[in-house]
Order: C-alpha cells, then sequence, then structure tokens
C-alpha cells in the first residue's frame, strides 16, 4: 500500500513539474492600446477615470484562459494611471482578443501630463503599458507584459 501510494505521489509530481515546464516558456502576449476615453468625474472627485480599449496579441501555439490583469499606463515617459480587470476571456492560439479596462488616476497626474502635452510640438503620443495577465492554472499564475507604442489624436 506505501509503495504505490509514493509511487502515485512520484508520478503526480513529474507530471505537475512537466506541466511547470510546459507553461513556463510562455511567450509574453503583447498589449496594445486602441482607445482612449474620458469616462465622467464625479463632482469633487479627486480622480479621473478613463476606458482603456486593448488588444491583446498571444504569439504562442496554445490558448491562454485570461482571469484578469493588472497593469501601469504611462503616456510620454510619465505614470499617467493603473488598472485593474477581474473580466476573464480566451486568448486564442495565434490569435487576439479585445477588452476594455477601466483606470484611474490622480488629478495631479492628468494636470502635469496636460502641462506636459502643452509643451510638446509632437501630435503623436508614446505609452508604455506594463503589468501581468492573470491565469486560471494551476501552476503558472500570472505572466508578465511590457509593451510600447503611439497613440495618434
Amino acid at each position: 500500500m506505501y509503495r504505490s501510494s509514493a509511487i502515485l505521489a512520484v508520478l503526480a509530481l513529474c507530471l505537475a513539474a512537466a506541466g511547470c515546464t510546459t507553461l513556463s516558456a510562455l511567450e509574453s502576449p503583447e498589449l496594445k492600446v486602441t482607445s482612449f476615453r474620458v469616462l465622467e468625474q464625479e463632482p469633487g472627485s479627486l480622480e479621473q477615470r478613463f476606458a482603456v480599449g486593448l488588444r491583446v496579441i498571444n504569439p504562442n501555439n496554445r490558448d491562454i484562459q485570461v482571469d484578469g490583469l493588472d497593469f501601469s499606463l504611462d503616456l510620454n515617459g510619465r505614470r499617467l494611471a493603473r488598472g485593474v480587470s477581474n473580466d476573464s476571456f480566451n486568448l486564442p492560439r495565434l490569435g487576439e482578443a479585445e477588452t476594455t479596462v477601466v483606470v484611474s488616476t490622480s488629478l495631479v497626474d492628468v494636470l502635469r501630463q496636460a502641462v506636459q502635452l502643452g509643451q510638446r510640438s509632437e501630435e503623436e503620443f508614446e505609452y508604455r503599458l506594463r503589468g501581468k495577465l492573470h491565469l486560471g492554472g494551476m501552476f503558472l499564475r500570472s505572466i508578465p507584459f511590457d509593451h510600447s507604442g503611439r497613440l495618434e489624436p
């Protein structure tokens, strides 16, 4: 009895290790900002909220079940906002999915961005998204991402 239990435990550990190796080989997905919309501010609020549309691109040859994400959004080299979402979606293999996340920023950060934008002559905005996709699997809990791009007004 003891020997068969030990063999089953070793087999389970081997399978788990093989699963971790496979999942850890996942390439980070690419996230792109597709839209940026200012949401109505509550009277007296010292924060601003935005709806940020994201396209998530999966370069891996396997589906990824995303159970949420968290990220920070920098605009022109300065932090603008932080966002989290507990929305679940399937990211198809070698495919893409779109989602929208509500992000929040302080009024001070918005004013800093406004001053910086007033000093720029360029019409494009550089952004950087850094964060994690949270997964539903047992072994790999999240995949980090870091993507930069440009937005045109």
